[in-house]
């Protein structure tokens, strides 16, 4: 087991509400940051109908290998949606 940063992010739908919307795991806080400030990169300068936004702060979690070696292979990290089992 690896220990990686874990973010939980939230999505908003405009009508509907915030409901989790999966985790993205990183290498360390310096990734982390990257990989949000690159989100909010592309999104648009207006508000979106459904966009998804971090929750909370972020955690220290134990991964298996195989997404250890994913979230290397990542430019800043990984996401992982609620299905996935992460």
């Amino acid at each position: 087991m690896k220990t990686v940063v874990r973010q939980r992010w939230l999505e908003s739908e405009r009508g509907w509400g915030s409901r989790p919307d999966g985790s993205s795991y990183h290498l360390n806080m310096n990734d982390r940051e990257a990989y949000i400030e690159e989100y909010w990169d592309r999104q648009p300068d207006s508000t979106p109908d459904e966009y998804s936004r971090p929750e909370g702060k972020p955690t220290l979690v134990d991964v298996d290998k195989k997404l250890y070696k994913e979230i290397k292979k990542s430019k800043n990290g990984v996401r992982k949606w609620r299905h996935e089992g992460h």
